[in-house]
C-alpha cells in the first residue's frame, strides 16, 4: 500500500474527527442560546397559572432545574389550569389535550378532566398520576442527553427532557379511583397505587401511614412507610415483616437522605427497604439528634452499625464503647453513665488545588478527658435550643447543638470565665456571638480521646475520565501497531523539488541551496525511558533552526542509543545523495 495514501487517509480521518468534536461542542453550547430565555418569558409572558406561561401566542411549561419547555401541541387561546389548587399547578388542559407539565397525556379527555387528590387525575374513564414535583429523567442517559442537546443546538431536535414531571397511567377497574391517606396513594378498592406505581398484594381498606418520630418528640405520619394490617411497604416495595402497632419510622435530625423503620418486636432496623443483619439484633438508634454527626448510628451488642451511602450497604464497626455501661443522652449527642462522658463530633476533609472537592466525611465518638468531680449539673439552655451550659465541680462547659452546618465544629467547649457563662445564658445571644466566643477562645477546646471513627470516602468524580484516557491510550497504541505492521514510518524530513521539508507540526521547508549542514544529536528522552533523536538545520547565512525531535519508529517509548545511531546513519546517507553535509554531535 502506498505510504502517502495511508498518510493522507490518516490525516483526513483525524481532521474529520476533530471537526466532529468541535461541531458537537459548538452545537451543545449553541443549544443554551436557543429559544427565548427564562427571564424573557417571565418578564414579558402572560401568566396562565401554575407552571404555565403564554408567550408569543405559544404555551410554555416551567420544569424546575431545566427552565421552560415549549408545548408545541398546546392551544394558547383555550389553555387553562384544571383548578386553582397549588397541588395541581403542573396539570393543564386546552380544547384538545390534557398536559402533565410539558407532556401530552394521550387519549385523556380534557373536557371531563378533574383532580381526585394526591397528584392523581381522571377524565371519568382513565386515571393518571402526574407528580407535582419535577425529578431528573431516569430514562435519559448522559450520552442521549448530549446527543439530543447537540441536535437541539443544530435546530433539528427538541430540547432534551432532562427533568420531568413523572407521568403514569393507572390500570382501569370496575370502580373509580379515589385518594386516600396524606401521601400519594389512590385506590379503587381492588388496586392501590403509590406515586403512580402499584402496591403489590395490598389490602386497601386497612392502608395506613406508619407513625414517624422526630427528635423533638413530635409524631407525624410517614410519607414513605405504609402498612395495611398485614403487609408493610417502603414506597412500593413490600418488606419481609408483619404489620403491628409498634412499628414506627424515625427521622434523625439533619440526616434526612435515608429513611429508617424500627421494628421493636424483632429489634430490627430497615434503612429504606434494606434490613440490618438479623444476627446482630436487637438494635437501637444512638440518637435522633444530628447536629454533630454525618452518619446515623445504630448500636447493638455486636458493634456500631451505619448505612454507607457511597457503597449503599450497612456496615459494622466491632468496637462499641457504649456496651460498657448504662449511658444516657443527657444532651443532644452527649452521653453519660455517671462516670464518664462520651460524645460525637463530625469532620470533613477537603482536597487542595490539585485535587479539589470533598474527600471524606467522618463521625467520631470521643471520651471526655477533662477532670471530673461528681455529677454534671445543667445550668440552663442557650438561646432556646442552640446549646446548653453545664457545670462539673467548679468548671463550666458549653454543650453545642448547632453543629458543623453553623460552623461550630466541636460538641463540647470549656467555658473560660464567668462573663462567658453570663453571655451564653443571656436571652438574645446570636449564633454569630457563639462563633466569636469560639474564635476568641472564651469557649476553649477540651481534652479528649477518640474511641471510634466512622468514615465515608468520596471519589473525586473523575473516574470516567481515567477510563476515557485509558481507552484513548490503548487506541493510540493500536493505531501505532497497525502502522508499524503496514511498514509506515514517516521520516523526520523528506526531500523533493529541491527542498528539504521537515515532517513536523511546526516544521518548515528549506531550499537545498541554502543548507550548509544538518546537525544530528542523541539526547535522553524527557518523559520516556530511552533516547530521542534531534536535528537542526544550519543555513549558509550562519543561522540555526529550532531543534526537531524524531524517533526510529512510530511508538510511545524511547529508542536505544544504538538504534538511533543506525537510523541517523541512514538519514546521513540520504542527505549525502543530495550533497548535503551532516554531522552527529553528542548534544545540541
Amino acid at each position: 500500500m502506498n505510504v502517502s495514501i495511508i498518510k493522507r487517509v490518516g490525516i483526513t480521518a483525524v481532521i474529520v474527527f476533530l471537526v466532529f468534536i468541535l461541531a458537537f461542542t459548538v452545537f451543545i453550547l449553541f443549544a443554551e442560546t436557543k429559544g427565548p430565555d427564562s427571564n424573557t418569558i417571565d418578564n414579558t409572558g402572560q401568566k396562565i397559572g401554575g407552571i404555565f406561561v403564554r408567550y408569543q401566542n405559544q404555551v410554555y411549561a416551567s420544569v424546575p432545574s431545566n427552565g421552560y419547555y415549549l408545548i408545541k401541541e398546546a392551544d394558547a387561546n383555550s389553555f387553562r389550569l384544571i383548578d386553582d389548587s397549588y397541588q395541581n399547578h403542573q396539570f393543564g388542559v386546552d380544547k384538545n389535550h390534557a398536559y402533565c407539565g410539558n407532556l401530552v397525556i394521550k387519549d385523556f379527555n380534557p373536557a371531563t378532566a378533574k383532580a381526585i387528590g394526591n397528584d392523581y387525575f381522571t377524565d371519568g374513564k382513565q386515571t393518571c398520576y402526574c407528580a407535582s414535583l419535577s425529578v431528573r429523567n431516569a430514562d435519559l442517559s448522559i450520552f442521549s442527553e448530549l446527543s439530543q442537546q447537540s441536535l437541539y443546538g443544530l435546530g433539528i431536535g427538541d430540547k432534551p427532557q432532562t427533568y420531568i414531571y413523572p407521568l403514569t397511567k393507572l390500570e382501569p377497574g370496575s370502580a373509580p379511583y379515589h385518594a386516600i391517606l396524606k401521601t400519594e396513594v389512590v385506590t379503587n378498592g381492588t388496586l392501590s397505587y403509590y406515586q403512580g406505581k402499584i402496591l403489590p398484594q395490598t389490602h386497601a381498606t386497612g392502608l395506613r401511614q406508619i407513625s414517624e418520630l422526630y427528635n423533638d418528640g413530635d409524631v407525624r405520619e410517614s410519607q414513605n412507610y405504609l402498612a395495611d394490617g398485614q403487609n408493610v411497604y417502603y414506597k412500593t416495595t413490600r418488606l419481609p415483616i408483619q404489620d403491628h402497632p409498634d412499628l414506627h419510622a424515625i427521622v434523625i435530625d439533619a440526616q434526612n437522605q435515608e429513611n429508617y423503620l424500627i421494628d421493636p418486636k424483632q429489634g430490627m432496623v430497615y434503612v429504606n427497604d434494606m434490613p440490618f443483619d438479623k444476627q446482630y439484633s436487637p438494635y437501637h438508634a444512638l440518637s435522633l439528634n444530628g447536629g454533630h454527626v454525618y452518619h446515623s448510628l445504630f448500636l447493638s451488642k455486636g458493634g456500631i452499625f451505619y448505612f454507607e451511602k457511597q457503597k449503599k450497604e450497612v456496615l459494622r464497626i466491632k468496637e462499641n464503647p457504649f456496651n460498657s455501661g448504662g449511658f444516657k443522652e443527657i444532651a443532644p449527642l452527649i452521653f453519660s453513665d455517671d462516670h464518664q462522658i462520651l460524645y460525637t463530633e463530625a469532620s470533613q476533609v477537603w482536597g487542595g488545588n490539585k485535587s479539589p472537592g470533598l474527600k471524606s466525611e467522618s463521625t467520631h465518638i470521643y471520651r471526655l478527658d477533662e477532670p471530673s468531680t461528681g455529677n454534671w449539673q445543667k445550668i440552663g439552655m442557650v438561646d432556646g435550643n442552640s446549646g446548653s451550659v453545664w457545670k462539673n465541680g467548679n468548671t463550666y462547659y458549653y454543650f453545642d447543638q448547632l453543629g458543623n452546618s453553623q460552623l461550630i465544629p466541636h460538641s463540647i467547649y470549656r467555658i473560660t470565665d464567668q462573663a462567658t457563662v453570663n453571655a451564653l445564658l443571656a436571652t438574645q445571644i446570636r449564633t454569630d456571638d457563639i462563633r466569636k466566643l469560639v474564635h476568641t477562645d472564651h469557649l476553649a477546646e477540651v481534652k479528649r480521646t477518640e474511641l471510634v471513627e466512622v468514615k465515608t470516602k468520596f471519589s473525586n468524580g473523575y473516574g470516567w475520565a481515567i477510563w476515557i484516557l485509558l481507552a484513548a491510550f490503548l487506541a493510540v497504541q493500536l493505531i501505532l501497531w497497525i502502522l508499524r505492521k503496514l511498514g509506515v514510518n514517516i521520516k523526520p524530513f523528506s526531500i523533493r523539488d529541491q527542498h528539504l521539508k521537515v515532517n513536523s507540526v511546526f516544521g518548515g521547508s528549506y531550499a537545498l541551496s541554502d543548507i550548509a549542514m544538518v546537525v544530528f544529536s542523541i539526547e535522553t528522552a524527557v518523559e520516556q525511558m530511552g533516547y530521542t533523536g534531534c536535528f537542526r538545520i544550519q543555513t549558509k547565512d550562519g543561522k540555526l533552526s529550532r531543534k526537531y525531535m524524531f524517533a526510529t519508529q512510530i511508538k510511545l517509548t524511547g529508542d536505544t542509543r544504538q538504534a538511533l545511531e543506525l537510523y541517523i546513519a541512514d538519514l546521513q546517507n540520504m542527505l549525502k545523495e543530495y550533497q548535503i553535509g551532516s554531522i552527529l554531535k553528542n548534544g545540541l
